[in-house]
């Protein structure tokens, strides 16, 4: 089976970064249609990791934490974040 690995770390960063977000900004929707926008937004603003093997897929994680991946992966939650927020869409 053919896995983007970003999407799998997407999945997995994406309700801890934005329960944290909420708890600083007050008001800030956590509700399925805003959570699905940030992450659609967030992975279009990254590269695919396509992995077909969990040896792929262990190579390809350690490889991002090498090269900063992972904040690049934050760093695209949190803007997504932002922008859902300024115009959410419900």
């Amino acid at each position: 089976m053919i896995k983007n690995y970003i999407e799998l770390a997407v999945e997995e960063m994406l309700d801890d970064l934005l329960s944290k977000y909420a708890e600083k900004k007050p008001g800030t929707c956590t509700c399925d249609r805003c959570r699905s926008d940030i992450m659609a937004i967030a992975l279009n603003s990254l590269p695919t990791r396509y992995v077909v093997t969990d040896k792929g897929s262990i190579f390809t994680k350690v490889a991002m934490e090498q090269i900063g991946g992972r904040a690049q992966v934050i760093a695209a939650i949190l803007n997504a974040i932002k922008l859902v927020q300024e115009s959410p869409r419900h």
